[in-house]
């Protein structure tokens, strides 16, 4: 991935020559009531509070310099709050959402909250087309989670139980959706119970799922004609709320008391926890939305915000497994708790 200008559409460029993480993609929701001049909306007749008109935004965050991008593209006023976003290929596409109703609404029930199966994309390789409508989701969904793979979109969970249908998946080439096999039938484990986050095991050809109803891990290899399950620790335990896997560790981070940060380090491959041990103080308090990334070479970032706050933080992490002691270090870069100011109401960081 090579790095293009600033005011160009560029979430590919994210890594530099030496595959280090140097930005974040992002889409923002804006808070917009002056829409409701420009439609002459009606409040007589569709009497919709005005504050759940937004715009949404994409823009880029440079983690070296604590600075945002200018708006590389707004998406269409259809686009749903919160859903999911993912890249794959040359595109980005941004799944289902949910919305109260408001005049923009794409299945037009006003003043009636629902969950959406709209699906926009955004071609990287024809930007001037701006976002188009793709074919829509079989299920609606409000923040599904979902990962991208060999050319197709695997999306979990995040729908009404009187609808079913756990997940599906998204064929690029075929422009089609498919239903995929639902996860097997075990004590104590719903679909409905999916963790919010699900993580892409690339190379095991897998897609780890997390299931809060019984603390299992399992796994969905999308390798098998068909894709099948499987479960990987019945006895996992709690998932975290921000993780990735780096090697055959899935490190994971989560509030504790007093919303101080709690790392841990699952070995996929050994299937059990080693201690993490911090050898500086983290500086940093984990919030409700948080991600955790790869940069590069042992390096890991923490990124920290509250929906409707003025600012985000984030933190650079060192890990590495200390042979002697078996243990997990961690550490946090001097000076690397970097605020920004953030006046949008809402952020949501890119699946890459």
């Amino acid at each position: 991935m090579n790095r293009q200008a600033s005011n160009s559409w560029n979430h590919f460029g994210v890594r530099g020559s030496d595959g280090v993480l140097e930005a974040l993609p992002l889409r923002t929701c804006i808070y917009r009531s002056d829409w409701l001049e420009k439609t002459g909306f009606d409040f007589r007749r569709n009497p919709t509070d005005g504050k759940q008109l937004f715009r949404v935004e994409w823009c880029t965050l440079n983690l070296k310099r604590g600075e945002f991008s200018e708006t590389l593209s707004t998406m269409p006023p259809e686009a749903r709050k919160y859903g999911a976003s993912v890249a794959c290929g040359n595109r980005i596409y941004v799944l289902g959402g949910e919305c109260s109703g408001d005049i923009f609404c794409p299945d037009g029930k006003f003043n009636n909250v629902h969950f959406h199966n709209c699906v926009f994309y955004f071609d990287s390789a024809r930007p001037n087309c701006g976002w188009k409508r793709g074919p829509a989701m079989l299920v609606s969904r409000e923040t599904p989670s979902a990962v991208a793979a060999g050319g197709k979109i695997y999306v979990f969970g995040s729908t009404r139980l009187s609808e079913g249908y756990f997940a599906e998946v998204f064929s690029v080439e075929l422009d089609r959706w498919d239903l995929l096999p639902e996860p097997p039938v075990a004590t104590g484990l719903f679909p409905e119970s999916l963790s919010d986050h699900v993580l892409l095991d690339a190379s095991r050809s897998r897609i780890l799922v997390h299931f809060k109803s019984n603390n299992s891990l399992q796994a969905f290899h999308f390798h098998t004609d068909g894709g099948s399950w499987e479960c990987v620790d019945p006895e996992f335990g709690v998932w975290s709320q921000a993780s990735v896997i780096v090697g055959d560790f899935d490190f994971g981070v989560d509030w504790a008391e007093q919303c101080i940060i709690a790392f841990g380090a699952y070995h996929l491959v050994h299937k059990k926890w080693f201690p993490v041990k911090w050898l500086s103080e983290p500086g940093l308090i984990a919030a409700p939305f948080s991600h955790l990334f790869h940069l590069g070479n042992g390096r890991l970032c923490l990124f920290s915000h509250f929906d409707g706050m003025d600012c985000l933080e984030y933190l650079t992490i060192r890990v590495h497994l200390d042979s002697a002691s078996g243990e997990i270090h961690a550490i946090a870069e001097p000076e690397s708790v970097i605020a920004v100011p953030f006046p949008h109401f809402s952020c949501q960081v890119l699946e890459l």
